[in-house]
């Protein structure tokens, strides 16, 4: 078995952990919501601290295709072009309400973004860190999944180093840490300087395995200076292009905002038909009477 070999068994077996039951209603809901999917993912904090209903969980759907996963043809064609789009869920549970945002990507799609030829890291970033498969149409779409995320691994440890891995003391940490810095600096994210390691330790043996393996095989680094200038500016771009394409496509963005102003200020609005149809339109009337409650001060 190669040390590749050897990633993707661990990535495996670490999708079929168990979750709560809460994120299984969550994937039922995403499953509800979104047509054509074949996997639901879990990752992020919530993953690892637990879902509570002052938090909102962090989902990726795999769809077939896009043609049944968006409500518009070019909502469809505007995931295709610049993955993912985004929508909001919200689930009843016996604890209570539970929120998801759920990113939208095509099968497909997430397997080259996870590969060497892939240049931004918006996804190998993301699933080089745990992840969970709550749901998927079979095994063999379980398969890929797995192996896309083994790709994300190796493609994150040669692109983020800028010579061969070393096996020493504190070489795990130093690897993963500055490979999540690099990473962050990429996006336009609000992440503290200690959020790297944070991550890091959250998971601390989970990574230094990984990395044992890593640097038994024999990787080409490809982490150059010059090479991350061109990712971090490029990220940028990228970053504010998914911005704007959010304000027509995430779908629920308007009931995720308004619980957001709830949960920060105690102040709670609900949002009529038509204004969840035109966001845009409802947009500075909801503003301005979220201002008179005391919303914004």
């Amino acid at each position: 078995m190669t040390a590749m070999d050897a990633i993707e068994a661990l990535v495996q077996a670490e999708l079929r952990r168990p979750v709560e039951p809460a994120a299984a209603t969550l994937a039922e809901a995403a499953r509800a919501a979104v047509g054509g999917a074949v996997v639901v993912l879990y990752y992020g904090s919530c993953l690892r601290d637990g879902l509570s209903t002052e938090a909102v969980a962090d989902l990726y759907i795999l769809v077939a295709d896009y043609r049944r996963s968006s409500r518009t043809r070019l909502g469809g064609l505007a995931n295709r072009a610049l993955p993912p789009n985004v929508v909001y869920l919200e689930a009843a549970t016996a604890s209570g309400r539970i929120r998801a945002k759920a990113a939208i990507v095509a099968l497909d799609q997430f397997e080259a973004a996870c590969g060497k030829d892939h240049f931004h890291s918006y996804f190998w970033a993301r699933f080089a860190q745990p992840a969970a498969l709550i749901w998927t149409a079979d095994d063999a779409t379980r398969r890929r999944t797995g192996r896309a995320i083994a790709d994300a691994i190796r493609t994150f440890a040669s692109e983020t180093s800028a010579r061969p891995l070393a096996a020493h003391d504190g070489a795990s940490a130093a690897f993963w840490i500055g490979g999540f810095q690099k990473t962050y600096a990429s996006e336009l994210r609000a992440e503290g300087p200690g959020r790297a390691e944070t991550l890091y330790r959250a998971d601390q043996a989970r990574y230094d395995a990984i990395y044992a393996l890593l640097a038994a095989e024999n990787l080409r680094p490809a982490g150059s200076p010059g090479r991350w200038r061109l990712r971090q500016a490029l990220g940028k771009v990228l970053s504010v292009l998914r911005l704007a394409k959010a304000i027509f496509t995430f779908e629920g963005g308007l009931d995720y905002i308004l619980w957001k102003i709830e949960r920060h200020t105690g102040v709670r609005l609900e949002a009529r038909p038509w204004q969840r149809r035109w966001p845009l339109l409802a947009a500075p009337g909801l503003a301005f009477k979220a201002w008179r409650k005391g919303g914004f001060r």
